[in-house]
C-alpha cells in the first residue's frame, strides 16, 4: 500500500483493464468481419472490460467515501463534476472542432462519408452528447455514466446509512431483471446506467479485506469463470435470449460469470502485486490514456490503415494499440515540460 493509502493491487487492475479498453477499440468492424480472431477477441473483451472498469471503480467510491466521511453533498458533487464531467464536456467539443476542420479537406472527407465519423451538425452532436451516443468519442458514455453512479450512491449512503447496503444488493438483484425486461429501445444516456449497474454496485461491496483474504480462492472461481465466459463467446447461446423465460435466467448467468471473472482478475492482481508493481504507476493515472486513445489512435486510425492502407489486421491492432498508449503519453510530458498541466486541468483536459 502506498503513503497515500492508494491500494497497488486495485491501481495495477485498473491499468489492465483501460489496456483492455484500448486494445478492445482498435478492432474495426470490417476486420472482425475478414478475421474471425479478430471477431472472436472483440467479443470476448467487450464481454467484461468496461464491467471490470465499473468494478474498480466502484471499489475506489466505497475507499473514498469511508476515508472522506466528512464531505458534504456539494463538495463532493462539485469534485465530480470536476473530474467526470468536465472532461467528458470539453473533450467532446474539441474532438468536434478537429473532425469539423479535417472535414474542410476533401479527400478526408470523401474518407469519412461512409463511416462512423461522417459530419454531423452542431445541434445533432450536442442531442446526441446529452444521450451519452456521441458519434465522435463515444467511449466518453463512462464518464458520464460513472458521475450518475457515484452520485446516486453517494446520496443513498448518506440519507440511508446502514440501510444503504441492503438497498445496493436489492439493486443487484432486481436491475439486470429490469434492464433486460424494460429498457430495449430506451436512449442510451437510460439504457447505459442499468446495464452496468450491477457491476459498480458490486464493487462499492468488496473491501479489501476480503479480496487479500481470498485471494487464491477468488482467482479459483474467477478462471472457471474466465472458461465459462470464454465458452459463451465461442458458442453464444442467442436463441435462448428469443424468450424472456430462458433468457432471464441465462442473463443473471452470465452477470455472474463476468462477476466472478472480474473478480478474479482483482484478486489476480492482488497476489501479483509485487512483481506487477510498476504497472501500478500506469493504473494512477489512467484517465489521460482512457480519454485520449480515442478516436484518432483507435478507431480513426483503424479505418485509414485497414481499410485505406490495407495492411493486415494483426499489423493494423499492433499500430492501434501502440498509437493508443504512445499519444497520450507524448500528451502527459509535453504538457509536464511546457507547464501547460493547470490550465489544462482547469478546462477538463487530464494530464
Amino acid at each position: 500500500m502506498q503513503e497515500n493509502k492508494r491500494i497497488d493491487y486495485m491501481d495495477i487492475a485498473k491499468g489492465v483493464a483501460v489496456l483492455l479498453v484500448i486494445f478492445g477499440h482498435t478492432f474495426r468492424e470490417s476486420m472482425r468481419a475478414d478475421a474471425a480472431w479478430c471477431d472472436i477477441a472483440y467479443l470476448f473483451v467487450y464481454r467484461f472490460h468496461v464491467a471490470l472498469l465499473f468494478m474498480l471503480s466502484g471499489m475506489g467510491y466505497a475507499l473514498t467515501k469511508a476515508r472522506k466521511a466528512s464531505l458534504t453533498t456539494g463538495a463532493y458533487l462539485k469534485k465530480k463534476a470536476k473530474t467526470l464531467l468536465l472532461p467528458w464536456v470539453t473533450y467532446s467539443v474539441l474532438i468536434y472542432v478537429v473532425f469539423a476542420a479535417v472535414q474542410l479537406v476533401p479527400p478526408v472527407r470523401a474518407m469519412l462519408a461512409s463511416s462512423a465519423y461522417a459530419f454531423v451538425s452542431p445541434p445533432q452532436y450536442l442531442l446526441a452528447m446529452l444521450k451519452n451516443d456521441n458519434p465522435y468519442c463515444f467511449h466518453m458514455w463512462y464518464l458520464q455514466t460513472l458521475f450518475l453512479y457515484v452520485m446516486v450512491a453517494f446520496l443513498a449512503d448518506k440519507w440511508l446509512g446502514a440501510r444503504a447496503r441492503v438497498v445496493k444488493w436489492a439493486a443487484i438483484a432486481l436491475v439486470p431483471a429490469f434492464y433486460m425486461l424494460v429498457c430495449e429501445g430506451w436512449v442510451w444516456v437510460f439504457k447505459a446506467f442499468f446495464q452496468k449497474l450491477l457491476f459498480f454496485l458490486v464493487g462499492t461491496l468488496l473491501t479489501d479485506g476480503f479480496i487479500r483474504r481470498y485471494a487464491r480462492r477468488l482467482c479459483a472461481v474467477g478462471a472457471a469463470c474466465g472458461v465459462l465466459l470464454a465458452g459463451l463467446t465461442l458458442y453464444p447461446p442467442t436463441k435462448w435470449y428469443a424468450s424472456w423465460v430462458t433468457g432471464l435466467p441465462l442473463g443473471y448467468a452470465e452477470n455472474a460469470v463476468t462477476v466472478g471473472w472480474c473478480v478474479g482478475i482483482v484478486a489476480a492482481c492482488c497476489l501479483l502485486e509485487q512483481p506487477l508493481r510498476r504497472l501500478a504507476a500506469f493504473g494512477r493515472h489512467t484517465m489521460p490514456y482512457y480519454v485520449y486513445h480515442q478516436p484518432l489512435c483507435g478507431a480513426f486510425l483503424g479505418i485509414v490503415l485497414y481499410e485505406k492502407l490495407h495492411l493486415p489486421a494483426l499489423a493494423t491492432v499492433a499500430a492501434c494499440m501502440a498509437a493508443g498508449l504512445a499519444v497520450p503519453f507524448v500528451i502527459i510530458k509535453l504538457a509536464d515540460k511546457w507547464k501547460w498541466n493547470k490550465w489544462m486541468q482547469a478546462v477538463g483536459l487530464p494530464t
